[in-house]
């Protein structure tokens, strides 16, 4: 007998199938601007935290402030791209463990 799927599983399908729907471009651009502005922040606030960059505003702190924002575009869309691929694995396997309990039923 072949796996049941889960309660969680089936609400990740819906909500997985109803991201598919969507544009790819879109969800790249929503979520690597959202990742990329809690990047930005988690680096900017750290090395403010340890001293790297002033808290008073001092022109030799623009070049860091953009590298760190550019850092931050960067990591948003690894992010991005890595928990579509996760989540893309994820979508296929519960499909396939569906497809494993529709044949095993037919058979029976």
């Amino acid at each position: 007998m072949s796996e049941r799927v889960t309660k969680e599983e089936t609400r990740f399908l819906e909500l997985w199938k109803e991201q598919r729907e969507g544009s790819k471009v879109g969800y790249y651009v929503l979520y690597t601007i959202s990742w990329g502005m809690v990047s930005t922040f988690a680096v900017f606030f750290a090395l403010m935290s340890l001293g790297g960059i002033s808290i008073i505003p001092i022109a030799q702190d623009n070049m860091k402030i953009l590298l760190i924002a550019l850092a931050g575009i960067v990591a948003g869309f690894l992010i991005t791209l890595l928990i579509r691929v996760r989540n893309e694995k994820k979508y296929q396997r519960i499909l396939k463990k569906l497809e494993k309990n529709r044949v095993s039923q037919t058979e029976n």
